[in-house]
């Protein structure tokens, strides 16, 4: 049988496949946390989810299986406890792990005068965004300047759902607007960031997409 009573049972290859067995029935779990509850939707791709799993991926499925296999030896004396300290190593790196993504995660992309703006739950008002977006059921926002006052960003009350003013996004030109024949690509955090644009519905001013565009000329669409 694959799981056996007691641990001088398995050989190295054995401990390593249960231990990856067990690791990633952890990982498609916190996949599924990161990809639909904690990175959603649009903000997978803004707010670089690859890079996220990648983490989890590395601290799970190679740190934990990997140090057990190099450790195992079903005729060492000290062998639970050495299991004991891999479990503990990686289950304290994986909460930390989860804990960076979880509270660095974006909550809103918004529309600020002429680009688009990643807003994070680590934020000064990242926590009341996040409960504006539940309120407005989207994280796809606009930053009305005629309901802010002074340069202080973002202001809560001048939040509002992207869609009653993706019009005007659509014929607001700027550096970070490029327009093609069917899409306009209006670039993502262009203060921080290179090359990250999100793809804009001509005709409705939706949010269709998000691209990595090397060469603005090369687009076609």
């Amino acid at each position: 049988m694959f799981l056996k009573k007691e641990l001088t049972e398995y050989n190295r290859y054995q401990a390593f496949a249960v231990h990856m067995t067990i690791s990633l029935v952890i990982f498609f779990i916190l996949l599924v946390c990161i990809t639909q509850y904690w990175y959603p939707g649009i903000l997978f791709d803004v707010g670089n989810g690859w890079k996220a799993i990648a983490m989890i991926a590395g601290i799970d499925l190679i740190l934990g299986p990997l140090l057990t296999f190099i450790v195992f030896n079903n005729n060492k004396n000290s062998l639970k406890l050495d299991l004991s300290i891999i479990a503990i190593i990686q289950v304290a790196a994986l909460i930390y792990g989860c804990w960076t993504i979880y509270s660095s995660r974006p909550v809103a992309i918004t529309f600020a005068h002429k680009s688009f703006i990643t807003i994070y739950a680590n934020s000064h008002e990242g926590p009341a965004v996040k409960a504006l977006t539940k309120k407005y059921k989207t994280v796809e926002l606009y930053y009305d300047f005629s309901k802010a006052k002074g340069n202080y960003f973002p202001q809560i009350k001048a939040l509002k759902p992207y869609s009653e003013f993706a019009e005007q996004v659509i014929n607001t030109k700027s550096f970070y607007s490029h327009k093609k024949n069917k899409n306009t690509l209006i670039q993502v955090d262009p203060l921080s960031s290179k090359n990250r644009y999100l793809v804009i519905d001509n005709d409705t001013g939706a949010i269709s997409g998000f691209k990595h565009v090397k060469n603005i000329s090369e687009i076609t669409y």
